[in-house]
């Protein structure tokens, strides 16, 4: 990689078709932090069901990042926060949500192409479902009402 100004996150021609149907269906609660290295997209609280207050959600994109992208592109492997400390069964070592598997096939998980809108959609249903599986046991015989894939995958995806 060149220099950090050259990577995707800092390339107008990769983030305004990526935000382009979230900022139009959002509006001003999406909003974006170019740093050093890093790209941050804000949501200021996605409404959730069963939930009295909107749920703040942080998007981040790493130039070069520090944590196991499984063989996927940076950009289709992104950390995404929300309801940190939390308990959940899919949830990241460093409290990230676990939203798909990176060892399915692109048209079945999330990728950069589908956009940052279907990504907050994606992460509404995922709290919804950490939401209801807390309010029905959590740890002790919660119920998980989204598809689950196996955890603790290691090394490399073909």
């Amino acid at each position: 990689m060149g220099h950090l100004t050259d990577w995707y996150g800092a390339r107008p021609s990769w983030t305004l078709p990526f935000r382009r149907d979230a900022k139009r269906y959002y509006g001003d609660a999406v909003r974006s932090e170019l740093h050093e290295g890093y790209l941050l997209y804000r949501h200021e609280g996605l409404e959730i069901p069963g939930r009295p207050q909107p749920v703040p959600v942080t998007v981040r994109f790493d130039a070069q990042p520090r944590y196991q992208t499984y063989g996927l592109h940076a950009e289709d492997y992104p950390r995404v926060y929300a309801d940190q400390g939390l308990p959940s069964p899919h949830r990241m070592p460093d409290d990230s949500l676990c939203l798909f598997y990176p060892g399915d096939a692109p048209e079945r998980r999330w990728i950069a192409d589908d956009g940052l809108l279907k990504l907050l959609r994606l992460t509404a249903d995922h709290i919804f479902f950490e939401t209801y599986w807390r309010d029905t046991g959590g740890h002790h015989r919660g119920i998980w009402l989204g598809l689950e894939a196996p955890h603790g995958h290691q090394g490399q995806i073909p």
